[in-house]
């Protein structure tokens, strides 16, 4: 039995459907980078890009979605109400800084806060669960992460010699062994931390 002309026919279905294939697929390149598709896209109109005044790319992802990226011009005028912080940022004071003799972070930034009690209960959590595990609730270090190596002096007689702005600079920045709780904690956080080592009701009624 001759099988070429079946071998032959098949070669030649086999050939036109990947024509076909690819010709599809060209045609859909060419009509999605068209200037003639502009669709809407989850609410953005890609034909009023309120970004940089540029086309996207005919695909879309949650890694390629409209924002401005870095080094890319754009601009800031449609970003969705109170979206953008208005308050500003916290400055970051160098640890080198010196004013009048002294270190900066022993200045700056003035207490803006009062001690009260609920100020000073806030604080008092709060030092028990970022300060104590290290320091000792009560500031006498010998805690379990002590014994096991790592060093963490005995703050609670040094806290009458150490200024407010010192105390809410370490927990901000951390020190050359003590890690930053910068991150973890908020301006109110640090300063009812601070109010509370400086207050009277440090380390009383706690346990070590």
């Amino acid at each position: 039995m001759n099988f070429k002309p079946r071998k032959a026919k098949f070669a030649l279905v086999a050939c036109l459907i990947a024509l076909l294939a690819i010709g599809a697929v060209s045609i859909a390149i060419v009509w999605a980078a068209s200037d003639s598709r502009k669709p809407d896209y989850q609410g953005f109109d890609l034909s009023r890009p309120w970004f940089d005044g540029k086309e996207w790319a005919w695909f879309l992802d949650m890694m390629d979605q409209p924002s401005i990226k870095p080094q890319e011009t754009g601009s800031f005028q449609r970003f969705p109400r109170d979206s953008v912080p208005r308050r500003g940022v916290e400055p970051v004071i160098d640890a080198a800084a010196i004013k009048d003799g002294r270190l900066l972070r022993d200045l700056i930034p003035p207490n803006p806060t009062q001690a009260t009690p609920t100020s000073l209960a806030q604080g008092r959590f709060l030092f028990e669960t970022y300060c104590g595990v290290c320091h000792g609730n009560k500031g006498e270090a010998g805690t379990p992460v002590t014994k096991k190596g790592m060093p963490a002096p005995p703050i609670g007689a040094m806290l009458g010699f150490l200024s407010e702005a010192h105390l809410y600079n370490k927990i901000r920045y951390g020190g050359p062994i003590m890690p930053s709780y910068g991150i973890q904690t908020s301006q109110q956080d640090r300063w009812d931390m601070v109010n509370y080592m400086k207050s009277a009701d440090f380390g009383k009624g706690g346990s070590q």
